[in-house]
């Protein structure tokens, strides 16, 4: 707040920096406002403030000596979502006389006001080198019913916003895909809850004989769960090497610009071959 930025940069972060570099990865750092939104307006809404807060990142940038800024702001005010995009425009510039890479994070772009509507997608391509469209959640912890994370049906639709009404060129999209899934709770009162279950911790979430019994549904890309447990009906869309799969085509069938994935540990090992396989054909 109040234009610091926080240095999160442990002495394993930085041992991650060193050793990335040493195998010529280029490091990008994650910037988030940790979706605390009053904090974000009044830094938006001041010159000074936002200022302040770009000198803060650049400084870190420089220190760490990364090659790109990851902008993460989400849950902000509908009504900021102009003062956000000067935000852009004024950091992308100072980020270039460094030689540094910006990439923007969005959601898709229908959505609640505060997590959808506050990001003018276009104006961000515009002024940055990358937006990460997050295809993720689409149904989330505030649902009112069960629903998976990240459906293929949905992120086509959400996909084509971008590329047609946002009119986004394809090489300046990134697609944010989930190394997670939710494991849902539905109560004999009608109540719900999730649960996010990493996708290398699924087959421990579920029984086995449910996981058995998967089924695969066609139109989300995903093998579905369902069974009971006590007075309690438990539900689940899978993420695997299969459904990720579908989704990394949605890449390659519209020459975007990358791929990127939250989050590293989330996975199992074996998905990496597949990722490789499908965006080096």
């Amino acid at each position: 707040g109040k234009g610091n930025v926080i240095d999160n940069v442990t002495q394993n972060r930085l041992d991650y920096i060193n050793w990335a570099k040493s195998n010529n990865y280029k490091v990008w750092a994650m910037v988030t406002n940790h979706s605390w939104i009053e904090t974000t307006t009044e830094i938006l809404n001041s010159y000074e403030l936002r200022n302040k807060t770009i000198n803060n990142i650049l400084e870190l940038a420089k220190k760490y000596d990364v090659d790109g800024i990851n902008l993460d702001f989400e849950h902000m005010y509908e009504e900021d979502k102009d003062m956000f995009t000067q935000f852009v425009v004024e950091l992308y510039p100072r980020l270039k006389e460094l030689g540094m890479v910006l990439s923007v994070d969005v959601t898709a772009p229908d959505g609640g006001a505060n997590w959808s509507m506050c990001y003018d997608r276009n104006a961000i391509a515009d002024n940055s080198d990358y937006i990460v469209f997050m295809a993720y959640d689409q149904y989330s912890t505030s649902s009112t019913k069960a629903g998976t994370t990240a459906g293929l049906d949905w992120m086509r639709v959400s996909l084509n916003k971008f590329l047609k009404t946002e009119e986004i060129e394809p090489n300046k999209i990134i697609l944010g895909l989930p190394f997670f899934t939710r494991l849902w709770t539905e109560y004999s009162d009608g109540s719900i809850k999730s649960t996010a279950i990493y996708m290398r911790s699924i087959t421990n979430a579920i029984p086995a004989s449910a996981y058995e019994n998967k089924t695969w549904l066609d139109d989300v890309a995903q093998y579905y769960v369902e069974y009971t447990e006590g007075n309690t009906t438990k539900k689940m869309w899978i993420e695997d090497e299969r459904s990720l799969t579908a989704k990394l085509n949605l890449v390659v069938e519209n020459n975007l610009g990358g791929v990127a994935f939250w989050a590293k540990g989330y996975e199992n090992p074996e998905i990496w071959s597949s990722i490789n396989n499908v965006l080096t054909q």
